[in-house]
């Protein structure tokens, strides 16, 4: 059953997260948000207290599509916060070698830097009103643009149009970050906002997969994708509006981004549906040859939203 070799990927990641000892507060906020929109009727409280044997939970998984994405799920986790440490990168060795897999772990790094390089930095708006119209407009453009990528999951590729979602979520907020005068670099995006509002590789972890099973695969797609996107994008640039800074969050943020999400997120796709559908539908086949690019490292994340994005 799909179901059974999904939830035995999931303790390979848990195996993963807890490598080193401990399960670091950055990961834990991701995968308990990713788990509750994602899978909730997983505990994730009894998964990291469950005592389990790798090594069993590896031989249950035999679909070779969920082998490998359980093996991308564990790759993504392990770079969650920004780091990859030696007693994970023995689990992810383990888990190649059991499957016969390829090391794809230079190709996460190329892909997430070769992105970060081409990203040029923008100056701060001294004009409130005009900063605040281009936050806006900005935050608009990004969830249309994930919107579109969450519409095409593209079996086999999966990995990179949801590395490309988290790109652009990241440009995001360090374009809202230049905007108000703050340089972030794409790990601060990922330690001081990512992590805080449950987002980032631990969710992009688990979306490999709970897509094999039906029930938690719909909550996929491109409303998902636009609603979490918009609600990043409304919660930073309020952070950034009220004076904070690189930090720390408000406690109040993830209320905030929930409120958001559910609120005027919601709202907004709703007014984006139709045209979220007929550029994921025009844009699919040019979408796809350009992800393949990026995996033979022939092209970078842009060069995917590119493709999406007729302003580029």
């Amino acid at each position: 059953m799909a179901d059974d070799q999904a939830l035995a990927g999931l303790k390979v990641m848990i195996a993963v997260a807890r490598a080193d000892g401990s399960l670091a507060d950055a990961e834990k906020a991701q995968l308990e948000e990713a788990l509750r929109e994602l899978a909730p009727m997983t505990d994730l409280t009894k998964l990291l207290a469950e005592e389990f044997d790798l090594d069993d939970e590896l031989k249950k998984i035999v679909d070779p599509e969920v082998r490998h994405a359980t093996y991308r799920a564990a790759l993504l986790l392990s770079v969650a916060d920004g780091e990859a440490h030696a007693e994970e990168s023995k689990i992810l060795s383990k888990v190649r070698e059991t499957y016969g897999l390829t090391d794809e772990s230079a190709t996460v790094t190329n892909i997430l830097d070769a992105a970060a390089k081409k990203r040029a930095d923008e100056a701060a708006a001294l004009d409130p009103e005009a900063r605040e119209k281009a936050v806006r407009a900005r935050i608009q453009k990004s969830a249309f643009l994930a919107a579109v990528l969450g519409a095409n999951p593209f079996p086999g590729i999966s990995l990179i149009t949801e590395m490309v979602i988290y790109g652009v979520q990241g440009e995001l907020v360090t374009n809202i970050g230049n905007y108000y005068g703050h340089k972030l670099t794409r790990k601060e995006a990922a330690s001081t906002f990512f992590g805080a509002l449950g987002l980032g590789f631990a969710r992009t972890a688990v979306t490999q997969l709970v897509k094999f099973v039906p029930v938690w695969g719909s909550v996929f797609g491109a409303a998902a994708a636009y609603t979490t996107t918009y609600a990043l994008g409304r919660t930073v640039s309020k952070h950034f509006a009220e004076g904070g800074d690189l930090k720390s969050l408000s406690s109040e943020a993830k209320k905030t981004f929930d409120a958001f999400k559910k609120g005027e997120a919601a709202e907004e796709f709703e007014k984006a549906k139709k045209e979220v559908e007929k550029a994921a539908k025009e844009k699919q086949a040019e979408i796809e040859a350009a992800a393949k690019e990026v995996a033979a490292g022939q092209a970078t994340t842009d060069d995917v939203v590119a493709k999406i994005d007729d302003e580029k």
